[in-house]
């Protein structure tokens, strides 16, 4: 059996046409081919950015800078009503044509050629390379040409990665909905324009993007359960929500169903890296930078974030200098900044506290309270790590610096704060500053959350209802969480095992073993069958109150910043909420 993963690239097709909307059909039939085959097991398929540049199989010197085992080159020629789709398979060492062939078809049913076509380079290499490329079968869902038309233009404006751009993507993404209300990839489409303003960070419109990318991702995979781009979009917004087996569980669904698209590789690394696995963070980095060889630059700033989890300071500097500041995130130098500390370059780490600041005085700052404080604990909250991180010591370097510039009376002990309600009015005062809210459910949950400090408390209580199912069980107690936590922790490293010694049966089991528990951990996920009746109270009581005690923390946080700070590092969320001080308070309720 051949171990070495065989690596293809589709060139891009010719268009012999003067139609400027017939041409952009052709430049989507190629990365339809591209993301077809990349969904087969054992074969990796070059990005089509470090692709799009080829102009053709004569073009030797970029096709061998691919490093590519095999590629596809082919031409659409316009004959009256009839396209004649011409394709070859070529052995890159050698140039050798392995297969060629050509297909004429109505212009009205080109798009059904693509299936035969792939089936054709599947089956090719199959017969050459002895490896079954078939363990994922695809076969693209019939869908009407003026809906596929308008996802095509959808597409391409999100490639722009601007706001305008994204806002123009949906109107076309929605008149394929009209056309066609069942067509999935409009879905994804209304999901990844949101993704891009959210995590572009937009901070202006945090919430509204998350919640539109999140919303879209399920619609999407209600008509098509399989999406990956979707299955990681859904991933990285439960991420954030700190929901983190269920990011998980869709993560690496997301690579399953697609393990070689090279920008949802990259997505899925940065995630892992959050989630507290860098080593394969590293190896998902490493293979998107091979499949995507000519534009790896864009993947340097997520490959700098992972090598400062896996220790590598160095490595991670290496790579931040090769980074565009202006095309990354706010928060880009205090990693690079983090790294230096570590290598105790004080020097060189203040040069990059320093430029973080001044990008978030520019883009965040509230202009209340010490800016420096403000930006770390910014800083702390945004970036949704699961357990240890290499930037806590440098956190506390930091955070003991800043405390130079806090006032003596911000220092001094708590001795009274109040969290009280009167005349229809919350009165809140916390380190001699008071604020007046009105009420709301979020200000009630955390009220009984302060009255009791220490104490782990069922969302249940806080709305009011019963967890019960319908036979009177009640919820799973931490024992048994636990143990199922623990049986997940050993089926990830068997999975790990079967993927390094390529066991694909052991394999497939292995997960379905895992994404059960996973499913009867977090309970139901909604996506098939019906949910159990447990699951889906708790999970939605758990949501709600997430979300209200979330919302009113960050209302709190404009008004008052160094109490919003307090109560987001105190307060935790999830099935059990509790508040845990980070310093002593007396509240008075």
């Amino acid at each position: 059996m051949v171990t070495k993963e065989i690596t293809i690239a589709v060139l891009p097709f010719q268009c012999l046409s003067t139609e400027s909307l017939f041409e952009l059909m052709v430049n989507g039939f190629t990365e339809d081919l591209t993301i077809n085959l990349s969904k087969f097991i054992g074969l990796s398929v070059i990005s089509q950015y470090s692709t799009q540049h080829i102009k053709g199989a004569s073009d030797k010197q970029e096709i061998n800078r691919l490093g590519a085992d095999y590629f596809v080159s082919g031409s659409f020629r316009v004959l009256g009503d009839t396209v004649r789709i011409g394709f070859q398979l070529v052995k890159t060492n050698g140039l050798r044509i392995i297969f060629a062939k050509q297909y004429d078809q109505l212009k009205t049913s080109v798009l059904e050629a693509m299936d035969e076509i792939v089936e054709q380079v599947v089956s090719v290499l199959r017969q050459q390379i002895n490896y079954d490329l078939l363990s994922l079968s695809y076969k693209k869902e019939p869908v009407q040409l003026a809906a596929y038309e308008n996802w095509l233009l959808g597409m391409d404006l999100l490639k722009k990665g601007s706001l305008e751009s994204d806002l123009k993507a949906r109107t076309f993404f929605e008149a394929a909905l009209k056309i066609d209300p069942g067509y999935a990839r409009a879905y994804t489409g209304l999901s990844l324009s949101y993704f891009n303003e959210w995590s572009c960070q937009l901070w202006s419109r945090w919430d509204v993007s998350q919640k539109g990318a999140h919303e879209y991702a399920l619609k999407a995979l209600e008509l098509d359960e399989n999406d990956y781009v979707s299955l990681a979009v859904l991933g990285r917004t439960y991420l954030y929500s700190e929901e983190f087996e269920k990011a998980e569980h869709y993560l690496r669904k997301s690579l399953r169903m697609n393990p070689n698209d090279s920008d949802n590789l990259i997505q899925v690394a940065f995630s892992m890296m959050f989630l507290g696995y860098a080593e394969e963070a590293e190896r998902l980095f490493l293979k998107a930078c091979k499949l995507n060889p000519m534009h790896q630059d864009g993947y340097f700033s997520y490959g700098s974030n992972i090598y400062l989890e896996l220790g590598q300071f160095e490595k991670c500097i290496e790579l931040s200098k090769k980074v565009k500041l202006s095309s990354c995130w706010v928060d880009f130098p205090v990693y690079t900044a983090a790294a230096y500390f570590h290598l105790e370059d004080l020097e060189k780490m203040t040069e990059q506290w320093e430029l973080f600041l001044k990008q978030f005085e520019n883009q965040i700052y509230s202009g209340k309270g010490h800016i420096a404080e403000e930006a770390l604990q910014w800083h702390k909250n945004v970036n949704p790590y699961k357990g240890e991180t290499r930037l806590k010591h440098f956190w506390t370097h930091i955070g003991g610096d800043q405390q130079a510039f806090v006032s003596d009376a911000a220092k001094s002990p708590i001795e009274k704060a109040l969290f009280v309600f009167e005349e229809g009015l919350w009165r809140i005062n916390y380190k001699g500053e008071t604020i007046r809210m009105k009420d709301a459910k979020g200000l009630r949950d955390i009220a009984k959350l302060l009255i009791t400090p220490e104490t782990d408390i069922h969302v249940g209580e806080l709305m009011g209802i019963a967890m019960e199912d319908q036979t009177g069980v009640k919820t799973m107690d931490e024992q048994f969480k636990q143990d199922v936590k623990n049986k997940l922790s050993t089926l990830q490293a068997a999975i790990q095992e079967a993927e390094a010694l390529q066991q694909y049966d052991r394999l497939n089991s292995l997960r379905v073993e895992y994404d059960q528990l996973i499913d009867h951990l977090s309970g139901s996920l909604g996506l098939a069958g019906k949910p159990r009746e447990i699951g889906s109270t708790v999970e939605k009581a758990r949501s709600a109150v997430t979300l209200r005690i979330r919302g009113i923390i960050k209302k709190i946080g404009k008004d008052h910043p160094g109490l919003g700070r307090h109560l987001a590092n105190s307060i935790q969320t999830g099935t059990f909420c509790s508040y845990r001080p980070e310093e002593p308070v007396n509240w008075q309720l």
